[in-house]
């Protein structure tokens, strides 16, 4: 959120679980952070689920930045 207040555009993928952690802290902090989310966890999956949630955040973030315009 600091490289935001930077001038740096980021998107934060975030797993649902730590969602509300995440809001919390952009609240506290006054920011309006890009957020992806997907499914909890990422960690001890079988490479197909976790294959899966890859795909999820990268099509995320491919909208999110579409919506930035820096992809067409």
């Amino acid at each position: 959120m600091e490289l935001e207040r930077r001038g740096v555009r980021v998107i934060l993928v975030v797993t649902r679980s730590f969602l509300p952690l995440v809001t919390a802290q952009a609240t506290a902090r006054r920011a309006d952070p890009r957020l992806v989310v997907i499914d909890h966890p990422v960690g001890g999956l079988a490479p197909d689920e976790l294959a899966g949630r890859i795909d999820a955040a990268f099509a995320g973030v491919v909208e999110e930045l579409r919506a930035m315009e820096v992809l067409a």
